[in-house]
Formats: structure tokens, sequence, C-alpha cells
């Protein structure tokens, strides 16, 4: 049976990858060469500098069908383990090692190097994972909106806050939210802002709503895009029966006879409430409480001399029913501002409709 003979530029047109014609390469059969048999992967790099990295990716990985290549790239710089990986991936670490050898021969350079009993990426494993990234968020979504397509739904959003906004500023949003879409699926995980930056910028997240904003020192900086939403203080609050309630002033040395109930390791607020025990000698560790959930807070106060941390527009109604006292201290200014917080290249329509929702609490128009 005659073989069909492949029109290579209109193939490559209709996928709108567009190469630079090199000056040392000419005619498309030694292009194709290079472009699609395995041994011309190295010299693609080496001769098609106008090929963007995303796209070179592209080409290299999902022409060749290497897609799981790039999960298991992405799953490595996580864990930082190969045997983790496998136990992942439900196969044997054999497996894997083969799977990497057979990603550095199409490549034609290393991406991971052994660094003690981890493994971490080379320079050439940091460009597969920045753009690998690209890749699986596309081809996930592309999937998600199929899947809606399929069933007549209008999507799914998935949500992560910390947790001294849940209750308040994304709690009325999402009532918003469902107002003006009704028919969407909603997810709601609290996290800490340590997890929630890099979960949504891997695009396991569509949006994240935080009280710590994105620096230039961030990784994920340059990936994402904020919002300022709302301003909400966090107070200090104690039990209505509490020994400092209603006093007038104080001190930070008068709160130091007294023990907290902390916010969970790597959350900022957290960071700050540290911060403070350190500059004005306060009492901490021994017979603390740590609670990542808001929720437990009334309780705890009402019925104890435990002191905490929590959001004025949660408090107010718990201080109007005498079950709890504000005390006339300030904490962190800087922790005063919600935000709103995903990933620059997130497509989800849902997104926008949320955002508009989160706008309304300062009475602003979503762009």
């Amino acid at each position: 049976m005659q073989s069909r003979r492949i029109n290579w530029r209109r193939y490559l047109r209709k996928r709108s990858i567009t190469i630079a014609r090199p000056a040392s390469i000419s005619g498309w059969k030694e292009k194709r060469r290079l472009f699609f048999e395995p041994d011309g992967a190295a010299a693609t790099k080496r001769f098609y500098t106008g090929l963007p990295e995303s796209e070179l990716i592209m080409a290299i990985c999902v022409k060749k069908r290497r897609l799981g290549h790039l999960r298991i790239i992405t799953t490595l710089a996580k864990v930082g383990r190969v045997s983790r990986v496998a136990e992942l991936f439900n196969v044997t670490q054999p497996a894997i090692s083969k799977q990497l050898g057979e990603l550095e021969q199409l490549l034609g350079a290393p991406v991971v190097v052994r660094s003690g009993r981890r493994v971490v990426l080379t320079p050439t494993g940091e460009v597969l994972l920045k753009y690998g990234r690209q890749v699986l968020y596309n081809l996930e979504a592309a999937q998600r909106e199929l899947e809606q397509l399929r069933e007549g739904g209008v999507g799914h959003l998935k949500i992560d806050a910390v947790a001294t906004t849940m209750p308040t500023q994304v709690a009325k949003a999402v009532v918003r939210l469902r107002q003006r879409a009704p028919a969407l699926t909603i997810t709601l995980t609290e996290a800490t802002t340590d997890t929630l930056f890099p979960a949504v910028r891997d695009g396991n997240l569509d949006i994240v709503i935080s009280r710590t904003r994105i620096d230039r020192t961030m990784e994920e900086f340059g990936a994402l895009e904020e919002r300022l939403i709302s301003k909400d203080p966090l107070v200090i609050v104690c039990s209505s029966l509490h020994q400092l309630a209603g006093r007038k002033s104080l001190r930070w040395v008068d709160l130091s006879p007294y023990t907290w109930i902390l916010p969970p390791d790597g959350s900022a607020i957290h960071d700050g409430l540290m911060r403070l025990y350190k500059k004005h000698s306060l009492r901490s560790g021994v017979g603390t409480i740590t609670a990542n959930s808001i929720a437990v807070l009334p309780t705890l106060l009402a019925n104890s001399q435990l002191l905490g941390l929590m959001p004025r527009a949660y408090v107010v109604d718990l201080v109007d029913r005498t079950l709890l006292a504000i005390l006339p201290l300030t904490f962190s200014r800087t922790a005063q501002e919600v935000r709103a917080v995903w990933r620059r290249e997130n497509e989800n329509p849902a997104v926008r409709l949320l955002l508009q929702s989160l706008s309304g609490e300062l009475g602003i128009e979503s762009a």
C-alpha cells in the first residue's frame, strides 16, 4: 500500500506553529527530519531559534505523545524524589527513571540532577517545567470546557481562601455569584497562604482570597494577578467576661500573662503575630491552641481567658450580643487588605463573574 504524502508546510500552519527559516538548513525534507524524528530533537532546539520555548515544548512533547513526561516533571518538582513520583503514579521507580531518560534523549540535554537524596531540575528542566505547566493547564482547561458542553452545564469554579476571609467576603460573594449563575458548580476550601499561591499558579485552583500581597520576591510573581476587594482589619478579641474586657486603653505588655489561640503555622497572620511576640515579649508556646477554622474561635474565646485574632466584619455581631469584646490595640495594618489572586492565563469565565461579585465589597466595578 502506497503511503500518503504529507504536506508538512500545511500541517504546521494548521497547528499555528511558525518556524523560523535557519540559514544552515534548506528544504522541507530536512526540516521534517529535524522536527519529527527522534534523533532530530536536539538539532531542532539548536537550529529553530525562532520557535518560542512554549511551542517547542508542545512540539516535542505533544507531537510525540509525551504528555506523561510533562506530568512527571511537574510532580518531581513538587516532591523532589523519583520514588515518591513512582508511588503517586502507581508505577515502579525504574519506569519513572526510564521516562526521564527518554525525555532527556528527546531534548538532547539532562533535565534532572541528583542533590543528596533528592533530585533537582537543571536549567533545561526548569524551562520544561515553566512551559510544561502552561501546556498541562491549557489541556485541562480544554477538557473542562468539553465536559461542560457535553453535560450542558455552565462550568466549575474552585475557590480557596484563608480562614479569616471565608465566612465574610467569600461567603457574601458566593451568594451574589449564585444569583447570577445558579447552575455553576462551586468548590470552597480553606488553606494557608504558603500553599495557596503555588496551587493557583499551577492551575490547581481558579482563584484565591488572601490577606497577603504578591511581591517580586515570590516565585509566583509574574504568573499571577491580584485585585483589592475589601478592607477588613483583624482585631484582638476575648470573652466579654475576660479580665481585660472593657478597658479603654491597653499596652501590649498587659497581654503577656494570657494565652492565645494561634493561626496555623505558614499563614501570614501567624507570622505577623510571631513578630509581635518577639517585639513585645508576649507569652507563646505553652498552653496555646492552634486553630485553622475560624468557626471554633467564638466558643473557645467566650468560655475562657484566651485571646485571639478575628476579622472585624465577622466579630461585630458577636460583640453586639455581648459574647466577645474587642481590645483597644491595633494589629498589623498590612493585614487589613483582602485580595483576590488568580492565574493570569486563566480563561475560566466564572473567575470574572466572581471578581465582579467580590468587587461589591468595595462598591467598585470589575474591569
